[in-house]
Protein backbone atom coordinates (compact mmCIF):
# COMPACT_ATOMS: atom_id res chain seq x y z
CA UNK A 1 0.00 0.00 0.00
CA UNK A 2 1.09 3.90 -0.72
CA UNK A 3 0.68 6.69 1.16
CA UNK A 4 1.23 10.16 -0.32
CA UNK A 5 2.17 12.97 1.84
CA UNK A 6 1.54 16.08 0.08
CA UNK A 7 4.23 18.78 1.76
CA UNK A 8 3.12 22.18 1.43
CA UNK A 9 4.86 25.17 1.31
CA UNK A 10 2.84 28.95 1.43
CA UNK A 11 -0.42 26.81 0.04
CA UNK A 12 0.90 27.22 -3.29
CA UNK A 13 4.37 24.96 -4.00
CA UNK A 14 2.92 21.15 -3.06
CA UNK A 15 6.01 18.27 -3.38
CA UNK A 16 4.26 15.30 -3.48
CA UNK A 17 6.68 12.04 -1.73
CA UNK A 18 5.49 8.30 -1.81
CA UNK A 19 5.80 5.70 1.09
CA UNK A 20 5.16 1.82 0.39
CA UNK A 21 3.65 0.71 4.22
CA UNK A 22 3.91 -2.72 4.33
CA UNK A 23 2.73 -3.15 7.55
CA UNK A 24 -0.43 -1.45 8.81
CA UNK A 25 0.62 -2.44 12.51
CA UNK A 26 3.71 -0.61 12.61
CA UNK A 27 4.36 2.75 14.17
CA UNK A 28 3.54 5.65 12.42
CA UNK A 29 7.21 6.80 13.27
CA UNK A 30 8.69 4.04 11.22
CA UNK A 31 6.72 5.53 7.92
CA UNK A 32 7.92 8.92 8.81
CA UNK A 33 11.64 8.04 8.54
CA UNK A 34 11.09 6.64 4.93
CA UNK A 35 9.03 10.31 4.49
CA UNK A 36 12.16 11.95 5.86
CA UNK A 37 14.80 9.58 4.05
CA UNK A 38 12.45 10.78 0.63
CA UNK A 39 11.99 14.53 1.94
CA UNK A 40 15.23 15.96 3.58
CA UNK A 41 12.58 16.87 6.52
CA UNK A 42 13.93 15.33 9.66
CA UNK A 43 11.42 13.22 11.14
CA UNK A 44 11.04 15.30 14.29
CA UNK A 45 9.50 18.35 12.59
CA UNK A 46 7.42 15.44 10.23
CA UNK A 47 5.64 14.72 13.18
CA UNK A 48 4.85 18.04 14.44
CA UNK A 49 2.21 18.63 11.30
CA UNK A 50 1.56 15.31 9.71
CA UNK A 51 -2.13 14.20 9.40
CA UNK A 52 -5.45 14.85 7.12
CA UNK A 53 -7.76 17.77 7.20
CA UNK A 54 -8.16 19.02 10.99
CA UNK A 55 -6.65 15.55 11.73
CA UNK A 56 -3.26 15.61 13.54
CA UNK A 57 -2.02 12.05 13.64
CA UNK A 58 0.36 11.71 16.95
CA UNK A 59 4.07 9.85 16.42
CA UNK A 60 2.92 6.88 18.60
CA UNK A 61 -0.12 5.96 16.81
CA UNK A 62 -0.14 2.66 14.95
CA UNK A 63 -0.54 3.26 10.83
CA UNK A 64 -4.04 1.54 10.18
CA UNK A 65 -5.36 4.26 12.53
CA UNK A 66 -3.94 7.09 10.07
CA UNK A 67 -5.01 5.24 6.97
CA UNK A 68 -8.59 5.49 8.59
CA UNK A 69 -8.42 8.98 7.33
CA UNK A 70 -7.32 8.20 3.79
CA UNK A 71 -4.22 7.82 1.89
CA UNK A 72 -3.22 11.36 1.32
CA UNK A 73 -1.82 12.71 4.00
CA UNK A 74 -0.34 16.46 4.38
CA UNK A 75 2.61 18.22 6.44
CA UNK A 76 2.60 22.18 6.12
CA UNK A 77 5.61 24.38 6.60
CA UNK A 78 6.01 28.09 7.09
CA UNK A 79 8.89 30.32 6.21
CA UNK A 80 10.88 32.27 8.77
CA UNK A 81 13.25 34.89 7.71
CA UNK A 82 15.38 35.06 10.89
CA UNK A 83 17.43 37.94 11.72
CA UNK A 84 20.45 38.32 14.46
CA UNK A 85 22.34 41.06 14.56
CA UNK A 86 24.42 41.61 11.25
CA UNK A 87 22.83 38.27 9.58
CA UNK A 88 19.83 36.51 8.06
CA UNK A 89 18.75 33.30 7.15
CA UNK A 90 15.60 32.09 5.60
CA UNK A 91 14.38 28.60 6.45
CA UNK A 92 10.89 26.50 6.37
CA UNK A 93 9.00 25.27 9.64
CA UNK A 94 6.54 22.93 10.42
CA UNK A 95 3.34 25.01 11.16
CA UNK A 96 2.89 24.04 14.29
CA UNK A 97 6.15 24.40 15.82
CA UNK A 98 6.38 26.40 18.61
CA UNK A 99 8.34 29.66 18.49
CA UNK A 100 10.89 27.79 20.81
CA UNK A 101 12.06 25.47 18.06
CA UNK A 102 12.53 29.06 15.63
CA UNK A 103 14.64 30.12 18.30
CA UNK A 104 16.57 26.96 18.68
CA UNK A 105 17.38 27.02 15.35
CA UNK A 106 18.65 30.25 15.07
CA UNK A 107 20.86 30.15 17.90
CA UNK A 108 22.46 26.86 16.34
CA UNK A 109 22.12 28.89 12.69
CA UNK A 110 24.10 31.67 14.21
CA UNK A 111 26.35 30.11 15.83
CA UNK A 112 24.68 31.63 19.69
CA UNK A 113 26.74 30.21 22.61
CA UNK A 114 23.64 28.40 24.18
CA UNK A 115 24.40 30.58 28.16
CA UNK A 116 23.84 33.33 25.83
CA UNK A 117 20.95 32.56 23.97
CA UNK A 118 18.62 31.87 26.79
CA UNK A 119 18.68 35.29 27.11
CA UNK A 120 18.14 36.43 23.74
CA UNK A 121 14.24 36.83 22.65
CA UNK A 122 12.50 36.80 19.28
CA UNK A 123 10.61 39.56 18.35
CA UNK A 124 8.65 39.68 15.22
CA UNK A 125 9.25 42.06 12.27
CA UNK A 126 11.51 44.56 13.85
CA UNK A 127 14.26 44.43 16.50
CA UNK A 128 11.62 46.58 18.80
CA UNK A 129 8.32 44.66 17.89
CA UNK A 130 6.54 42.47 20.53
CA UNK A 131 8.12 39.70 21.50
CA UNK A 132 6.82 36.19 20.02
CA UNK A 133 6.35 33.58 23.20
CA UNK A 134 8.03 30.40 23.12
CA UNK A 135 5.05 28.68 23.56
CA UNK A 136 3.01 29.24 21.17
CA UNK A 137 2.30 27.91 17.71
CA UNK A 138 4.29 29.63 14.56
CA UNK A 139 0.63 29.16 12.45
CA UNK A 140 -0.34 28.77 9.19
CA UNK A 141 0.65 32.10 7.03
CA UNK A 142 1.36 32.57 3.56
CA UNK A 143 4.92 34.66 2.53
CA UNK A 144 7.84 34.54 4.69
CA UNK A 145 7.49 36.19 8.35
CA UNK A 146 10.49 38.05 9.55
CA UNK A 147 11.72 37.58 13.08
CA UNK A 148 14.51 38.79 14.82
CA UNK A 149 16.77 37.21 17.82
CA UNK A 150 17.62 39.70 19.99
CA UNK A 151 18.83 40.44 23.57
CA UNK A 152 16.22 41.97 25.57
CA UNK A 153 16.39 45.67 26.42
CA UNK A 154 15.53 47.52 29.95
CA UNK A 155 11.86 47.14 31.15
CA UNK A 156 10.59 49.80 30.16
CA UNK A 157 7.95 49.62 33.65
CA UNK A 158 11.00 48.66 35.66
CA UNK A 159 12.16 51.88 36.68
CA UNK A 160 11.28 54.35 39.98
CA UNK A 161 9.61 57.50 39.60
Amino acid sequence: MVVIVEIEQDEQDLKLVEAEIANEEAQLIEVVRAISEKSGIPVEELVLDLGVGDVRFQPDARVADCLRHGHRWRHRRVCIDLHFESEEARHTFPARATWSVVHKWGCHRFQVPHDACANLELHEASPKGPVLNDHVQIGDFKGCKTAWLVKPGPEPYGRLR
